[in-house]
């Protein structure tokens, strides 16, 4: 059971690595004529997010870790169409959204190593731990960074690289359990 588990960790950790690195990227490369389109593209993307969400918790069992997603789901979908619908105040709303992102990774990291990979005598893994906990850090720094508020650019440029960071951090777990060695 503690082998699948970390199997299914691992997987999940490639593709949140490969789509926290490709979002960080793009919003650290993307010109300042096209950060309007970025953040339409990013409120479509979750609400896309949401409906695909949606439909995993409508095929699951309903036990109450499927509706704690569900709730996380329509949470997203809430923030994409408040990016969509409020053009002004969207700064607020991508620094609120990608910082609560950071923080609720950061502590899915923590838990799946004091439940996962502690128990599974891995050697080194109070260094995931660390990297959890700086990851909680990096969404704390979004939240409370307030000279991100009157530059656009330069906001989605520290996202972008707090993304590349949680991308770093997924990357470095995903070696740490690999490979799983079942007893």
């Amino acid at each position: 059971m503690l082998f699948q588990s970390l199997n299914k960790i691992k997987r999940s950790s490639i593709i949140m690595s490969m789509t926290m690195m490709a979002l960080g990227l793009m919003m650290m490369i993307c010109p300042k004529e096209y950060t309007g389109s970025l953040i339409s593209a990013m409120g479509y993307g979750m609400l896309i997010l949401t409906v695909v969400m949606i439909l995993d918790y409508l095929d699951s069992k309903k036990v109450l870790m499927n509706a704690i997603l569900l709730g996380v789901a329509i949470l997203i979908g809430l923030l994409g169409l408040a990016v969509l619908v409020f053009r002004n105040d969207v700064l607020q709303i991508l620094k609120w959204t990608f910082g609560i992102l950071l923080i609720g990774q950061g502590i899915e990291h923590l838990y799946n190593a004091f439940m996962y990979v502690k128990p599974s005598e891995r050697k080194g893994w109070w260094f995931l731990a660390i990297l959890a906990v700086v990851l909680i850090g990096a969404g704390v720094f979004i939240l409370i960074n307030r000279e991100w508020t009157t530059d656009t650019k330069t906001m989605l440029w520290g996202i972008g690289l707090t993304l590349l960071i949680d991308a770093a951090v997924g990357i470095i777990r995903l070696i740490w359990i690999w490979p799983i060695k079942e007893n």
